[in-house]
């Protein structure tokens, strides 16, 4: 696990009193001897053991993202927890903090609002309650009381709804409430910070006191007032307050001793400030009762500081899980801005990244569908992956990206790619990226470059990843080529993962003595001469200089002579990159383009079979419906029957009438029986027929040819093999046959062989397009002799050329009566299926 250094932890010491005091003993001290708070402490226990420094952080950005996540925090102390996340290296430890994410990101899509609020760091308040003879103030013990309430109400949250996030329900749980500490505080300070009248009888009374004895001085000075400004030279009527004692203006020339006590006179020396001797025994009279109010205040807060001295030690517990709860809320936050996800962890060094991008990016633009996603594999199979292509194409992004989510992800946070992607454990991260030259350290480009390659080749090992930002540049092409190989080389030697961009035509060909590396690319627009940014593995790029020089306003023929001077090989290599690209290019057309039909016919098949259900259903209803008709028909017929026997006996009919009467209930009886046996019989053959298996020997109806089943298909078709002639046929249009009854043989065409005739299959994969169309213009002819009805064209799929050409050449046969690509189960898009003309 990684911290950033000292610096970003906030350490506080106590304040307001000069009480030296031992600090606590649940709290690490620092070096400086300051008071780790529960989120620093992590940070400063990680500082020590760092395996990823701080120059790979800062250089990934990873710094920036927990910048904009500190920004979403609504606590002093969910900052300081933000401050402190950083990769981690152990599983369950990441996936830990991983379940707190996402359940707070659920929570904030589908649960009840979260009843975080702003409030101030009271955490030296709670340390300054604990030393003897100190008290806190009105607005510091409101202060607490906001922390206090945000405790309850955070305690409070959603119990119904508690067990659809457990891990985030264990942090509500362990915060204590203390609401008779919210009562008493509320009872004594009001939301002004000021101390209630009510807070005791005693300072209600001594309140009343002062408000008496105050109004009793204010109507003295103001009778002595009315009587001295009667006379000449008064100017002032204003009662006012000197050194805390009531006094009134006096004009300097007028004083005399006898009149009262001098407290003061204005600067000018014109007006003197005397308190009558009428007012002196009042005056005294205020100020003990004064005094006696602020004792009684001094009272309750002392006790008030002592309530909350007692709970200090759990309020700081409180204060823990209330930064806990909040960095959760803000990583949540900034995961639904960037569209983040929870991906999946493993303990081996591996990447598999599905449609990873930049968070720094997406939160820039505001929306994910802005910034071009990315595909990544890394795993002991492809160790180093080398990306080339132009400048401007979006390499150095790319690279900061897997850095990034790298780190995001080993710091438990969500991040913004699909969530079947799978990132490992990577105990190290070296990324040397971007220009730092130091003027400082008198280091160029190129050295800083290989100061940056040399610490990372120091301790590199089989769980670190490299990312290398045009790695050998700054120095001679063949030297810096040739280092550039020796380096990756000997990463890959070591089991790092590598990724690393370049232009080096030399590195490209790596790939081809070294399975564990791959090219990849940057995806470079030629019309336009534009980057697209699509991340492409397996196909080195150009870094189309000269086009791009051209495209910024290059003249003309300056680009032709360069265009000239390039080498022979490094022309054809471009050209041959730009021909694979192309190719590429219509290969992506032709696979969207069977994607979109195989999902047609998967459309199509899903439809089919749910009517087919159906159509069963019915059936069987149907023949429900029948039987249950007969039944009543026979019921009714035998109760009739009786009836007419009942009426012919008690008409004394002969017994003649009587035995035609029964023989017909015979027949009628007999007739529905065989009826109901019928019925049953064509219902158990119906269900018979759809028990067909592989080797079952059938007749199909449609064709009066016998057979034997080589597969089922999809549950109501059959792969029939009739002689030499393979044949796709519905399952109720078979009959099963006795295995014991002789099958009827195809007869051979005179002058031809069987086999060849009767082969409903021809292939033509590796055959050039005219070979192809000679090979398949013999077998057409031999076909019709045949009379074969349908037959399989195989050219495999291949770059599409052979396709197209044999499509073409069947479209134009006189003997062809339509064509179409095979289905999912008969070859796909390599092989054309052909019905031909009867």
């Amino acid at each position: 696990m990684i911290a950033a250094s000292r610096s970003t932890g906030r350490c506080t010491r106590s304040t307001g009193s000069s009480v030296s005091r031992a600090a606590p003993k649940r709290f690490p001290i620092a070096d400086d001897g300051c008071i780790l708070r529960p989120a620093e402490r992590s940070a400063f226990r990680l500082a020590d053991n760092r395996m990823i420094d701080q120059h790979t952080l800062d250089r990934l950005e990873f710094t920036k993202v927990l910048a904009l996540i500190e920004g979403k925090c609504l606590t002093p102390f969910g900052h300081a927890e933000v401050r402190a996340f950083g990769p981690m290296y152990d599983c369950p430890t990441i996936e830990i903090r991983q379940q707190e994410i996402s359940e707070m990101k659920d929570i904030l899509n589908f649960g009840l609002p979260f009843p975080l609020s702003r409030i101030e760091d009271c955490r030296t308040l709670l340390d300054k309650s604990r030393v003897e003879g100190i008290f806190l103030d009105p607005k510091e013990i409101f202060a607490v009381l906001e922390l206090v309430e945000l405790s309850i109400a955070l305690h409070g949250y959603d119990k119904e709804g508690r067990p659809k996030f457990p891990a985030i329900s264990g942090h509500l749980g362990a915060l204590k409430p203390f609401p008779e500490l919210v009562r008493d505080i509320k009872k004594a300070i009001d939301e002004r910070g000021e101390i209630k009248d009510d807070a005791s009888p005693h300072l209600r009374e001594t309140r009343a006191q002062i408000g008496d004895s105050r109004r009793r001085i204010l109507r003295q000075l103001e009778q002595t007032l009315s009587a001295q400004t009667k006379q000449p030279g008064w100017q002032d009527d204003i009662v006012t307050q000197r050194n805390g004692r009531y006094v009134i203006p006096v004009p300097a020339n007028l004083y005399r001793a006898d009149v009262g006590i001098l407290h003061d006179r204005s600067q000018s020396g014109a007006t003197f400030y005397i308190e009558p001797k009428e007012t002196v025994e009042h005056n005294n009279k205020l100020n003990m009762l004064l005094q006696e109010e602020r004792l009684e205040m001094d009272r309750i807060l002392r006790a008030l500081t002592r309530q909350i001295a007692e709970r200090a030690d759990r309020l700081i517990d409180n204060v823990a899980i209330i930064g806990k709860l909040d960095s959760f809320h803000a990583a949540a936050t900034f995961a639904r801005l960037v569209k983040a996800n929870r991906p999946r962890l493993v303990d081996t060094p591996v990447l598999d990244l599905i449609d990873a991008r930049h968070p720094l990016l997406v939160a820039q633009f505001g929306s994910a569908e802005k910034v071009v996603p990315m595909n990544l594999n890394l795993d002991d199979n492809r160790q180093a992956v080398l990306v080339t292509g132009p400048n401007t194409g979006g390499k150095t992004v790319m690279l900061k990206t897997v850095g990034l989510v790298v780190l995001m992800a080993q710091s438990g946070l969500p991040i913004p790619a699909d969530e079947r992607s799978t990132i490992g454990i990577f105990k190290k991260v070296f990324a040397d990226i971007g220009d730092e030259q130091s003027i400082e350290l008198s280091l160029s480009t190129f050295s800083s470059h290989i100061t940056n390659i040399i610490n990372a080749l120091k301790q590199v090992s089989g769980d670190s990843l490299v990312l290398f930002d045009e790695i050998g540049a700054g120095t001679d092409p063949k030297e810096g080529a040739a280092l550039a190989e020796a380096v990756l080389l000997h990463i890959v030697n070591q089991g790092a993962k590598l990724l690393a961009t370049t232009h080096y035509s030399q590195l490209k060909t790596l790939p081809l003595e070294h399975p564990a590396i791959e090219n990849a690319s940057l995806e470079f627009d030629r019309d336009t001469l534009a980057p697209t940014y699509r991340l492409k593995i397996g196909l080195p790029g150009s870094s189309y200089a000269v086009e791009i020089a051209g495209r910024l306003g290059m003249p003309e023929d300056v680009c032709n002579h360069a265009s000239k001077l390039l080498g022979s090989g490094e022309r054809s290599l471009a050209d041959l990159i730009s021909s694979v690209e192309a190719q590429l290019a219509r290969i992506r057309t032709d696979q969207t383009e069977l994607s979109e039909r195989l999902a047609r016919a998967k459309t199509m098949e899903t439809e089919y079979q749910s009517k087919l259900e159906s159509f069963k259903k019915d059936i069987e209803l149907e023949r429900e419906k029948a039987l249950e008709e007969t039944a009543s028909l026979l019921d009714s017929t035998r109760k009739e029957t009786e009836r007419l026997v009942a009426e012919i006996r008690n008409t004394q009919a002969s017994k003649e009438s009587i035995k035609q009467i029964q023989k017909k209930l015979k027949e009628t009886s007999a007739a529905v029986t065989n009826l109901k046996e019928k019925q049953e019989g064509e219902r158990a053959r119906s269900i018979d027929a759809l028990k067909f298996l592989k080797g079952d020997l059938v007749r199909i109806v449609t064709l009066n040819k016998e057979g034997q089943i080589e597969a089922i298909v999809k549950g109501d078709r059959a792969k029939v093999k009739v002689g030499n002639v393979m044949t796709v046929v519905e399952l109720r249009n078979l009959r099963h046959i006795n295995s014991t009854t002789p099958t009827t043989r195809l007869k051979p065409i005179a002058g031809q062989n069987v086999e060849e005739v009767l082969s409903p299959e021809i292939h033509l994969r590796g055959m050039t397009a005219e070979e192809g169309k000679e090979a398949l213009e013999r077998f057409l002819d031999k076909a019709i002799v045949a009379g074969l009805r349908q037959v399989y064209v195989i050219h495999g799929k291949g770059t599409g050329a052979l396709r197209r050409a044999l499509t073409e050449y069947l479209r134009e046969h006189k003997e062809v009566a339509s064509i179409r690509l095979g289905d999912w189960n008969e070859g796909g898009a390599g092989v054309t299926v052909v019905e031909l003309k009867q």
